[in-house]
């Protein structure tokens, strides 16, 4: 039988049954604890805003009902992408390929007590050329990507 072994001291491994350091509850995976997680982003949601109401009301909705550690949606400032290049336009929109130089989130580390993110990770960007005029619609399509 294979033994699980942390690869680096302080941080969760996927098979480690541990306990949250903060509640006591059992975490679900790779250190996350859904209860202190969703409390954590809840307490946020007023140091950042989209600009778009329906926009933050779809991101607040993925945090407070996520079931995984990474399964939600993040809102990140313009400021932490870099290398943004146009790739081309839609109907209402352009696009533009960037990196995004934190990355998301990856693993736990219990002894900072914060994650850890992957790093420079290249992503696409969509610009509204009507922002605060997005249709219902559209936000129905963006629903039904992240199911």
């Amino acid at each position: 039988m294979e033994k699980d072994l942390p690869y680096q001291e302080g941080l969760f491994t996927p098979r480690e049954s541990k306990s949250c350091s903060e509640c006591k509850k059992p975490r679900i995976s790779l250190g996350w604890c859904k209860d202190c997680e969703t409390d954590s982003m809840k307490g946020n949601f007023y140091y950042w805003t989209s600009g778009n109401k329906k926009i933050d009301e779809l991101i607040r909705h993925t945090q407070l009902n996520t079931s995984q550690a990474c399964d939600y949606l993040e809102w990140i400032q313009f400021k932490n992408f870099e290398m943004v290049k146009y790739v081309g336009s839609g109907e209402f929109n352009s696009i533009y390929s960037a990196i995004w130089m934190e990355g998301p989130r990856s693993v736990w580390n219990d002894i900072l007590q914060e994650w850890t993110r992957t790093g420079p990770i290249k992503v696409v960007l969509k610009r509204f050329d009507n922002s605060l005029n997005i249709s219902s619609s559209y936000i129905d399509q963006v629903v039904a990507y992240v199911k």
